[in-house]
């Protein structure tokens, strides 16, 4: 029997019992994940072709080193241990598990229903999923996508845009963020699932957002609502 199927009051819960097992199958999945996380980081995945020969035909070898699953997983790490901490501090619980990409996941799996009673949580699976999806990216790359490609949305996630900036941005981060036009940043912004970056600012400036903040936002916004700004 499982903690959710001893689940028996579902007041001053945050989330329901079918989202609740949505986000403890999500978060069962990640220890395998990291894992290739850990592959890919030291290249152990290969990706593609093989290593490449230089003009003059000899072969060049490798970094031992993939700097973007390293930065999916700081990120997927990150999130993890933010949710980890929400959890502890407003449940009054002490964390007993390994401080691991998997030790967190684990820990937030066994401790579903104290994060289903965690307020704020009803954005869990987004922030999750998302953190996921990128290291999915890294891990096994669309065919058409470069490494490269996936390195390049990691790093524009720290950077600070305006609408049409993050819009011409996107032009550059493959398919998956292809329609993240101003207008649709502009949609997201009234939508209220993202805030402009504090200022001041001088008048008329326009507002700064935080473009992983724009992305992540993006990717959880239902289809049927990403139509409506095709």
């Amino acid at each position: 029997m499982t903690p959710l199927d001893r689940w028996v009051d579902d007041a001053h819960l945050y989330l329901d019992r079918e989202e609740a097992r949505d986000l403890a199958r999500m978060l069962g999945d990640v220890p395998d994940l990291a894992e290739d996380l850990l592959d890919a980081r030291t290249r152990q995945t290969r990706f593609g072709t093989v290593d490449y020969r230089t003009r003059n035909g000899a072969r060049e070898q490798r970094l031992p080193f993939n700097p973007a699953a390293a930065r999916a997983a700081d990120h997927l790490q990150s999130v993890l241990g933010a949710w980890v901490r929400l959890v502890c501090e407003q449940r009054d619980v002490t964390y007993g598990g390994a401080t691991s990409i998997s030790g967190m996941a684990e820990w937030l799996q066994r401790n579903i229903i104290a994060l289903a009673m965690t307020e704020g949580v009803e954005t869990a699976a987004a922030e999750i999923g998302a953190a996921i999806e990128a290291a999915e990216t890294v891990v096994c790359p669309p065919a058409e996508v470069a490494a490269a490609d996936a390195d390049l949305v990691l790093q524009a996630r720290a950077v600070r845009l305006n609408a049409a900036g993050i819009g011409k941005l996107a032009e550059q981060l493959g398919d998956t963020f292809g329609n993240l036009t101003a207008r649709r940043v502009r949609t997201l912004r009234k939508a209220g699932l993202i805030t402009p970056v504090p200022g001041p600012w001088s008048a008329g400036w326009p507002e700064l957002f935080l473009v992983g903040e724009v992305l992540d936002a993006h990717r959880a916004l239902p289809a049927r609502q990403h139509r409506k700004d095709a």
